[in-house]
């Protein structure tokens, strides 16, 4: 199944803030308060556990 993940930077640390079943395009949020940055992508995985621990993987390996 297909999740989308959203998430913020926290202390260079990517921190999931939700998902969504489905594969959605995420826009806005807001850059002032979380000024680490924001992100957001869409993985395939079993259950949500699953999907913020491959969001995050792979957050981390692609923001290098």
């Amino acid at each position: 199944m297909h999740f989308t993940v959203i998430g913020v930077w926290l202390a260079d640390k990517p921190a999931v803030a939700g998902v969504v079943a489905g594969d959605h395009e995420i826009y806005g949020g807001d850059e002032h308060v979380f000024a680490d940055g924001l992100w957001s992508t869409v993985v395939e995985a079993a259950d949500i556990r699953e999907a913020e621990h491959l969001a995050t993987t792979a957050i981390l390996e692609n923001s290098l």
